[in-house]
């Protein structure tokens, strides 16, 4: 797998990948309105010139917060994300940032398994964040110390 910078050439690929993964995707407006941020790491997981998935956050002062991360269906469980989660952590480490937020689902239990594994831990609970889900949906504030 390489990692390599966003370009609007990957942009109908990674919508794809985002409506297989989230019952509420983000827009197309949103990736474009992310990449244009300079603050805004966005990088594509390219796998034999196929795009695997893609990841999105930003190091500001002493924090970092993942945005968005996701792996297509046919890459799924080939350590991708975990690929891309320990990009972030390095790149964050090398900011000198001293921690790493998301939000992850609560009923993600897959993305909930491999933050663990790297050490996140539950921060706090926003009750129905994910909106378009009947009721809402809570998540998970989950926090990785650098330091």
């Amino acid at each position: 797998m390489e990692l390599i910078d966003f370009s609007p050439k990957f942009l109908n690929d990674i919508i794809v990948i985002e409506n297989q993964s989230f019952p509420n995707p983000w827009k197309e407006s949103m990736f474009l309105d992310s990449a244009a941020n300079e603050h805004v790491e966005f990088k594509v997981a390219v796998e034999n010139g196929k795009i695997a998935g893609y990841c999105l956050f930003w190091i500001l002062e002493a924090q970092a917060e993942i945005l968005n991360i996701a792996v297509g269906l046919e890459f799924r469980r080939q350590s991708f994300a975990k690929q891309m989660l320990e990009y972030i952590i390095e790149r964050s480490k090398e900011e000198n940032a001293e921690c790493i937020f998301l939000d992850v689902r609560v009923n993600n239990s897959a993305a909930v398994r491999l933050y663990d594994s790297f050490g996140f831990e539950k921060a706090n609970v926003r009750k129905k964040y994910y909106t378009g889900i009947a009721g809402g949906e809570d998540a998970l504030m989950l926090r990785k110390k650098l330091k």
